[in-house]
């Protein structure tokens, strides 16, 4: 894990819907390795980054979402990533989602269907300055499934 000051030991997930009420969607806590979102249900709650949890995404209609599954999957911790609509692009900062790639790389959670790679390539293209709308992340297939299984193409 990357040395952190005292002030780098939260990582802060903004909200990207443009009418959000609130400007925060999660942290992510670098000492503890907790995700916790802001918004929660039954099932959404935090949960801890370690070898029992797997990263994988949430693909919908208007953008792609984070989640943070423990191994029996009854918690799930979920966060936006990027929003595409009409007239409105937003993504978390290069800088938040690669620094995010990189802890739950070294915290060893379980990563299916490539997630990690694909965070670091998202970083990648927001530090060149690109377009939000044609990023890595936005290129994946929707369905709510994506990333829970490994791909492999024939």
């Amino acid at each position: 894990m990357p040395a952190t000051t005292d002030d780098d030991d939260v990582l802060v997930l903004r909200a990207l819907h443009p009418g959000a009420s609130d400007p925060v969607a999660g942290t992510f806590d670098r000492v503890t390795g907790l995700l916790t979102p802001t918004r929660r249900t039954w099932r959404i709650r935090p949960v801890l980054a370690d070898d029992r949890a797997y990263v994988t995404f949430v693909v919908h209609r208007r953008g792609v979402d984070l989640a943070l599954d423990r191994f029996n999957g009854w918690r799930r911790a979920r966060v936006p990533l990027v929003r595409v609509h009409r007239q409105h692009q937003a993504s978390q900062s290069a800088e938040v989602v690669r620094e995010l790639a990189a802890d739950l790389r070294w915290r060893r959670v379980r990563d299916h269907g490539s997630a990690l790679e694909l965070l670091a390539d998202q970083a990648r293209w927001l530090e060149d300055g690109r377009e939000v709308r044609t990023s890595p992340l936005t290129a994946l297939p929707r369905g709510g499934g994506f990333g829970n299984l490994p791909i492999t193409w024939p």
